[in-house]
């Protein structure tokens, strides 16, 4: 069978058992490239080359299989393989690239091969970019889902679509009572609101991998009191659709926990499902920990006695993956022109996890002095605080302008370091010119 052949016939098969509601096989040549990749020095390397967000990790999937494609001469057979391999993973994808390399043409197999790639990785950034939730000027108070950045362990096209297929949530393992549950039934019980701020243990200092929205869903600690966890239950064990595995020392479960089914809408004024790239039908919130911890897509609860390494702490992440207080200058951007005088309302936002952030600081000569911002109402103890400055620049030049956050533990570590493995820390710093 040549290459191309393989190619469109793994391709079909994935295709149909997506459709089938089954979780593709070849999930697991990502997890173990992912595996590779995902360790904390080869990530940080990767995203100072690329960027973070969904478009540099489709780009760096893209690379990483294009290296071994390049090398067909030294590897002979075995980039058909891979090729075959890659265009089942990429599902349709994977369909329109198969037919544009190997259709006969006036071009060489190896020209039609590089071009192809080239568009692929080139219809994933853009896919990619389509996804991620562009920053605003200004953080608004609560955001939409629209808003909200993307982000999980596939590439952008094989994130899960759960929407008209059967969904039930199961808690099982070391329970009294095991639970199977429909979406429905979920959303028969007793309903809580929670505003949360979301946080991606990649973001960066100043990036834009945090949002703070209403949601709206079920208690988890009360579920897990219908479940009746045994005595020898310690921990908690979330499995996804998409094989993505977190868990949590039952100790340490958050009282505001939540199994969130919809979020609020505010330009509409009301609640509506999640989407599927944030999780449809259901995913979970846990208060004070990084979007590592939250699984989107969430398919089972498991009571057990013993720890299970999560998907991201098994390649080298944090294992507690906690909030690290963090402030962010949305305003002004860099580089804007200002005039001497000219009064102008410094504004951003901060957050800390659970912990809550007592003050704001904004220095306007580069760190050497600081000043008190002014906090915003917060809608309650999870949202992410908005900050005003008001400044009136009084000489010509370049000014570099800083933020810091306080909470009970004194100022933010002004320390720079990268966002792997256990969240970035340092400074958000902005450079203006004042004419």
């Amino acid at each position: 069978m040549k290459g191309w052949e393989a190619g469109l016939i793994a391709s079909g098969l994935s295709l149909i058992l997506e459709a089938l509601g089954r979780n593709n096989p070849l999930l697991g040549l990502y997890g173990a490239l992912t595996h590779l990749l995902g360790t904390p020095g080869a990530f940080n390397l990767l995203h100072r080359l690329l960027g973070y967000g969904e478009a540099a990790k489709a780009l760096a999937f893209l690379a990483a299989l294009g290296l071994f494609l390049l090398l067909h001469r030294l590897l002979w057979g075995w980039p058909y393989l891979l090729l075959a391999l890659y265009l089942a993973l990429a599902g349709p994808w994977g369909l329109l690239a198969g037919l544009w390399l190997f259709l006969p043409r006036g071009w060489s197999g190896e020209r039609r091969q590089v071009l192809g790639l080239g568009l692929l990785a080139l219809a994933a950034l853009l896919l990619g970019r389509r996804r991620e939730g562009a920053r605003k000027a200004s953080a608004s108070l609560l955001l939409g889902q629209g808003s909200l950045y993307q982000v999980s362990k596939n590439p952008p096209f094989l994130d899960p679509d759960l929407r008209g297929r059967p969904y039930r949530l199961e808690v099982a393992g070391l329970v009294d009572r095991p639970l199977v549950l429909s979406l429905q039934d979920l959303m028969a019980l007793p309903a809580r609101e929670l505003v949360h701020t979301l946080i991606c243990i990649s973001n960066p200092v100043g990036g834009d991998l945090v949002g703070c929205l209403r949601w709206k869903g079920v208690s988890l600690p009360a579920l897990l009191e219908r479940a009746g966890p045994k005595r020898e239950a310690r921990y908690l064990r979330f499995e996804a659709a998409d094989g993505y595995v977190e868990s949590l020392p039952l100790a340490e479960l958050p009282e505001d926990a939540l199994l969130a089914y919809a979020a609020f809408d505010p330009e509409r004024g009301g609640y509506e499902p999640l989407w599927p790239s944030h999780g449809y039908p259901v995913r979970l919130l846990l208060p004070g920990r990084y979007g590592m911890k939250q699984p989107k897509w969430l398919t089972r609860i498991r009571l057990e006695a013993e720890k299970t390494l999560g998907y991201w702490a098994e390649r080298g992440w944090s294992e507690e993956a906690r909030v690290r207080p963090m402030s962010r200058i949305d305003w002004p951007p860099p580089g804007a022109s200002l005039r001497v005088g000219e009064a102008l309302e410094v504004r951003g936002i901060a957050f800390a996890g659970e912990k809550p952030v007592l003050a704001v600081e904004v220095s306007v000569d580069g760190g050497k002095g600081w000043e008190r911002a002014e906090l915003l109402p917060a809608p309650g103890p999870y949202a992410w605080r908005l900050w005003r400055y008001l400044w009136r620049p009084e000489a010509p030049g370049r000014q570099a302008l800083l933020v810091r956050a306080w909470t009970r533990e004194g100022p933010q570590d002004p320390t720079p370091r990268d966002p792997l493995p256990d969240g970035a820390t340092g400074l958000h710093r902005v450079e203006v010119v004042v004419r």
